[in-house]
């Protein structure tokens, strides 16, 4: 007789492992085939629902069972012997047959297979029985359909889902969350998933060579990399993909580089955190950090060594490092964060950025952060993530912060766990910066006074919680550090380094920027003693460097508003001229000599009455490349 539901919507497995044994079945699962067995031999309660995180091996665990049937292995007993375990696609059961709809698909199949009673239904994802194939109001859905059969024991299922998705969908229907047995499946250790991949590997065809540390080094990889997924899946995955890449650039030996190739590739993580081994990153880490953030030493050298007690091993592993960064506008902290992500992390696209004043409105900010920071992390696991002025996220969102902080990990709607804990959380404020820059004017020996340092503390950290930031947040912080207000001198630096930037792009162009007082100089040889002769007249002359610092620098803002400063008065008046030169084809000069004429400000004129001036010039090329 021609089972004509069961050929048109399951699938065999008898048949298909019996073709190709050697490519189904699980090893290392006899305990759980220990608790499957007798719930499938028994007279009542017999339909088993296995539950386990995706990659664990559910429907492995179901293959390995089919293959003892088929061996007629000893440990099945009874009514085990001799079954055929049809897979069944729920979806497949749409398809519209001569007068027939879900229902009545479903309905035929189960006809069927209580006419056959050496047939056992296997259903993954059985929590999509809940709701698939109700029309209307009728609630005559698949799980309705199948728990008549299923409680009377005229037929058995074996079903699969994870254990959130059973707890959400089938314990929500409790008549058919009583039907079935359950049988869990944890993760496999690591040993375990060795052990499987040396069998894989045994039983391969390649002819690559797989060395045994590079299997530790797959093992090591998914473990630390691969955060969403599980064992054994997730190495089986990683081994796979590498071997692929071998195979494809013609390697006879699969080596450490290939994986690394795949996790860099897949999950983004940097090359450099992947071969730390041999590289010094961390030993060249504060002097590069130095050159890119200008006078905030005392900072840098603080994170840095958060960063090495981390990678030697003796910090906290579960939860990520985290720092607060305090200070007035434009100090540095934000260029911090983009230096550890250069740095560190080996790229500034390694830098994942929020501005937590977008989320400043209670539940629906919560929601929304929580999304925004699990879908960025679980892409980026190897990152540094900046929230910018923290202060003014809603307290809803400092609690979700909070778990992170603490527990290393978030989960994300789809339940799965996203793992923070390999970050660098950068959290910068401006709270208490009044309190920063009153105790910047004080002397050397006032600032370093322990009864003075403790009475700072206990202010700014009053100064945060009349911000909102509550003691419980502020506890789980792995250090506040203090960004000091900016000396003239490093002003100047930042400056110059603004400079040489605008300077580079300008050369792009075939033109030049000449500012600094050696090169001036040379061009203008009285400028070193401060004047110049113009038209009979002497007139007071300074480097442009010593203007801008004039024009765009306030302690209370930093050098935030220098970029505004440098637009105005170099930026512009160069456009200007390009510009002009392309509209006219009149060339004046391919190089523009910056310096400022008048009288800076003093005690008695703190405005003073200087300007920029720029005048063109074409150099010999032995000059431009000596000022270049």
């Amino acid at each position: 007789m021609t089972n004509t539901y069961l050929e048109a919507f399951t699938t065999n497995l008898n048949q298909v492992i019996a073709a190709q044994p050697s490519e189904y079945g699980a090893f290392g699962r006899d305990a759980e085939l220990g608790r499957l067995i007798p719930i499938l031999n028994q007279h009542k309660k017999n339909s088993a629902a296995v539950l386990g995180e995706a990659g664990v091996g559910k429907t492995v665990l179901v293959e390995e069972l089919v293959k003892r049937i088929l061996t007629q292995d000893a440990s099945l007993h009874g009514t085990l012997v001799n079954r055929e375990v049809h897979s069944l696609e729920l979806a497949s059961l749409m398809t519209t047959t001569a007068g027939g709809n879900f229902a009545s698909n479903l309905h035929h199949l189960v006809a069927e297979v209580k006419a056959n009673p050496q047939i056992l239904l296997f259903i993954d994802e059985m929590h999509e029985l809940i709701g698939t194939g109700a029309e209307g109001t009728s609630g005559m859905d698949a799980a309705n359909i199948l728990k008549p059969a299923i409680g009377r024991g005229e037929i058995q299922v074996i079903g699969a889902t994870t254990t959130a998705e059973f707890k959400q969908y089938i314990e929500s229907d409790n008549a058919m969350e009583r039907r079935f047995d359950k049988v869990m499946l944890d993760e496999f250790t690591p040993a375990q998933t060795k052990t499987t991949l040396q069998r894989i590997i045994a039983a391969t065809t390649d002819h690559v060579a797989v060395p045994d540390p590079v299997i530790d080094t797959i093992i090591q990889f998914s473990d630390r990399y691969i955060t969403t997924h599980f064992f054994p899946e997730k190495a089986i995955t990683l081994f796979d993909n590498a071997l692929v890449a071998a195979k494809m650039n013609d390697h006879l030996v699969l080596t450490t580089t290939d994986v690394a190739s795949i996790i860099n590739e897949r999950y983004r993580v940097p090359m450099s955190v992947l071969t730390e081994e041999d590289d010094n990153r961390l030993f060249q880490l504060y002097e590069r950090m130095q050159r890119q953030v200008i006078g905030q030493n005392a900072a840098l050298k603080k994170i840095v060594t958060s960063i090495r007690v981390r990678a030697a091993g003796l910090g906290d592993m579960s939860k990520p490092l985290s720092f607060l960064l305090a200070g007035t506008p434009g100090v540095g902290k934000t260029e911090t964060a983009k230096a550890l992500a250069t740095h560190y992390f080996g790229d500034e696209r390694q830098l994942i950025r929020f501005d937590m004043s977008e989320f400043k409105f209670a539940k629906q900010s919560m929601q929304r952060f929580a999304e925004r920071a699990a879908e960025a992390v679980k892409f980026n696991p190897y990152s540094v993530l900046l929230l910018d002025e923290i202060e003014k996220a809603d307290p809803m969102v400092l609690d979700l912060l909070l778990q992170i902080l603490d527990d290393g990990r978030l989960t994300n709607e789809r339940g799965q766990t996203i793992n923070f804990k390999d970050l660098i959380v950068v959290m910068t404020t401006n709270i208490g910066h009044q309190l920063i820059i009153e105790r910047a004017a004080k002397s050397d020996d006032y600032r370093h006074d322990a009864q003075h340092q403790l009475a700072f503390s206990k202010n700014f950290e009053n100064a945060l919680l009349g911000a909102g930031l509550r003691q419980e947040f502020i506890s789980r912080i792995g250090a506040t550090i203090i960004f000091e207000p900016l000396d003239v001198p490093d002003v100047k630096r930042i400056i110059d380094l603004k400079l040489t930037k605008l300077n580079q792009q300008a050369q792009r162009q075939g033109y030049q920027l000449v500012y600094r007082t050696q090169d001036v100089s040379q061009l203008i040889p009285s400028f070193a003693s401060g004047q110049e002769f113009v038209d009979d007249r002497v007139i007071a002359t300074h480097p442009l460097i010593d203007f801008l610092v004039d024009k765009g620098y306030r302690k209370s803002l930093g050098v935030r508003p220098l970029d505004d400063t440098i637009m105005e008065f170099v930026e512009a008046q160069m456009a200007t001229a390009i510009l002009h030169e392309r509209h006219t084809s009149q060339v004046k000069g391919h190089s523009f000599v910056f310096r400022a004429w008048g009288n800076p400000p003093d005690a008695t004129h703190p405005r003073g009455s200087w300007q920029a001036v720029v005048p063109q010039t074409e150099l010999p090329n032995n000059q431009e490349e000596a000022i270049s």
